[in-house]
């Protein structure tokens, strides 16, 4: 199992509603929702894990 990016989920890539190469390394999503909001800007959910919580004060 491989964890979808945008939610989090554990998705099996057989079975996987999409996947998307970036930067040489393959995502999988559970839904095309995920891989469209994944797409339009993947640096925002692949950044570096101590940029996740910047600027995120509500």
């Amino acid at each position: 199992m491989v964890k979808d990016p945008i939610c989090n989920m554990d998705v099996d890539p057989v079975s996987a509603a999409g996947k998307s190469d970036y930067l040489g390394k393959t995502y999988y999503f559970c839904s095309l929702g995920c891989k469209k909001a994944f797409d339009k800007e993947p640096q925002k959910y692949i950044g570096k894990p101590e940029d996740s919580h910047s600027g995120d004060h509500h």
